[in-house]
């Protein structure tokens, strides 16, 4: 360490001290001469070249002091330089170009004058004395101020280093003291380098076979590839010094982020809507035949047009005609039967050919008489009515049975028959139109959504599986909320927060939601499973820390039950 004294006298250089002394008399006299003008204190104002707010900063890190002063001039103090105050006593011009690092004049950050930075090696001092003046082309020597501010400083530069998710960017975060301290700023050039370790990063110098490279303003660069399985290294930053010189060494000990695919699946039950299966049976009296077909056909077009427009597939059984004599089409007969077994089998190997196990079949009886039904045929409906009470295996069938006809067929038949439904109508009808088709809109198609809470739902297709063998997963979010599930080696649910992905035992979950049997195709709302998940394929333990979706950081992966921020995706 130097100390420096107080020099006995200053002197401009290049000129004798009498010289400087005489030019610091005009000084005096104009002074004077503005006391004499005056009749209020006389106050004398620095030079707007004078340095002042002089500081001395020794950093015991990087055994460098730091110079500072400011002028109120505006930079680059025009016709003026500066000068430093040597171990000898005098002193000697300042080459900002000789600093050790980034020096020189520049406008104050504050927005008030200039401030003056000067970088020598070793711990400057100069206690009581003015270790800066300036020289002016003009105004010959302008002594600085006493020093303001001695500090000896343990530290200067800090950095944080992190690798960026995905790992494909290092970061380096430096803290420099002696680049950024307002209202001085002095950037100085940084260098880098990177290297795999096992331990701690302490030493003083980075291996002999690690080379450095220049750190750019974005402060990150490219890790070396390919990384290595421990992903755990060292990273060392040092500022370049403008002489050439030595330079401190900062080291960090960096570990890898979890590389991490996130993704979300929608499990929605299959959604079965039942196809129309559908049989007319008149029963018209109508002595007049014209009158006869035209009811006749009418009912055929409407039906099959508005069942047309359910939006599923539609599959009409021949129309049976029980009063259909061939003279007389719409004549009833007292011994007039359907045949409940023949009517049963046609439906029933029908709905065999059809997807879907949710089966319906729309047995539709017009009867224009307000008489109750001879028991013949009273006695043959009952039969088809039981014969449709079981379905056929592995389906479910639902039998839809109508009666359209004025009051006396639906009351007045004794034992009453339990119809589905029962229209008032007589031939012709001008409501049955509009009605067939408010039924179609309001309750068709039929629609069926179950699923058995008691079936696992995979999490992954059989080829994210096979691409993620030996990995981890775990759930992020659900709704409703899943259970992950397992089934090797018995069925089990699984409660850990995360778990290795399998060929033999897929990832799986168990989800309640509600069944909705045959329900009519407007009061139908789908019902789906929406769960997101990630999927760490690398770095997981807790090793490697990561910052989940709440910005809060948690060391490992796989042992926490967080989920990465989006930016790990």
């Amino acid at each position: 360490m130097h100390r420096y004294p107080r020099p006995s006298r200053q002197q401009t250089a290049g000129h004798r001290a009498d010289r400087a002394r005489r030019s610091g008399g005009v000084g005096c006299a104009l002074a004077a001469l503005l006391l004499t003008a005056g009749c209020g204190e006389l106050h004398f104002v620095p030079s707007p070249f004078t340095p002042q707010h002089v500081e001395l900063i020794y950093s015991a890190q990087e055994h460098i002091t730091v110079v500072r002063w400011r002028v109120d001039a505006a930079a680059p103090v025009a016709q003026t330089r500066f000068e430093l105050l040597g171990a000898d006593g005098t002193y000697s011009p300042i080459d900002f170009n000789q600093s050790v690092f980034a020096g020189g004049v520049i406008a104050c950050t504050d927005g008030h004058g200039s401030c003056a930075q000067y970088i020598v090696r070793g711990k400057y001092t100069a206690d009581g004395a003015r270790p800066v003046q300036a020289v002016h082309d003009v105004y010959g020597v302008l002594p600085g101020v006493v020093v303001k501010r001695t500090d000896e400083v343990p530290e200067t530069i800090s950095f944080n280093s992190f690798f960026r998710p995905r790992n494909d960017i290092v970061y380096v975060n430096i803290t420099d003291a002696v680049a950024d301290h307002r209202p001085y700023k002095f950037p100085r050039p940084f260098e880098h380098a990177m290297w795999d370790t096992a331990g701690l990063c302490v030493s003083d110098a980075a291996p002999s076979d690690v080379s450095f490279s220049p750190l750019d303003d974005t402060g990150g660069f490219p890790p070396p590839q390919p990384l290595t399985d421990a992903g755990i290294y060292c990273v060392g930053t040092r500022p370049v010094p403008a002489d050439g010189g030595d330079s401190t060494l900062l080291q960090k000990r960096v570990a890898t982020l979890p590389e991490i695919v996130t993704s979300g699946k929608t499990y929605t039950p299959t959604v079965e809507r039942s196809p129309i299966v559908y049989q007319i049976v008149l029963d018209l009296e109508i002595p007049v035949p014209d009158r006869c077909t035209e009811a006749i056909q009418k009912i055929e077009d409407l039906v099959q047009r508005y069942f047309g427009k359910a939006g599923v597939a539609v599959h009409q059984l021949p129309t049976i005609n029980l009063s259909g004599d061939p003279v007389y089409p719409c004549s009833q007969s007292n011994d007039r039967v359907i045949h409940p077994t023949e009517i049963a089998q046609a439906v029933k190997q029908l709905i065999t050919t059809l997807d879907g196990p949710h089966q319906q079949f729309h047995f539709m009886y017009f009867n224009n008489l307000d008489a109750p039904l001879p028991n013949a045929l009273r006695n043959s409906i009952q039969q088809l009515f039981d014969t449709f009470s079981a379905s056929p295996p592995g389906y479910q069938l639902s039998p839809y049975t109508w009666l359209f006809s004025p009051l006396g067929a639906a009351v007045l038949t004794q034992p009453r028959l339990e119809w589905w439904a029962f229209w008032v109508w007589q031939a012709p009808d001008m409501n049955f139109e509009m009605e067939l088709a408010g039924y179609v809109e309001k309750k068709l198609p039929y629609t069926t959504q179950e699923h058995d809470p008691t079936e696992p739902v995979p999490l992954l297709d059989p080829s994210e599986v096979a691409q993620h063998e030996n990995d981890w997963i775990k759930i992020c979010t659900s709704s409703p909320p899943v259970q992950p599930h397992g089934e090797l080696p018995t069925p089990h649910d699984i409660f850990a927060t995360s778990w290795q992905i399998t060929a033999a035992d897929p990832p799986a979950y168990l989800v309640t939601l509600p069944n909705q049997i045959t329900v009519d195709g407007s009061a139908f709302t789908q019902a789906d499973a929406m769960v997101t998940y990630q999927i760490c394929t690398r770095y997981c333990d807790d090793k490697h820390p990561f910052v989940d979706t709440a910005q809060m950081g948690q060391q490992s992966w796989k042992d926490s039950d967080r989920c990465a921020t989006e930016d790990f995706r």
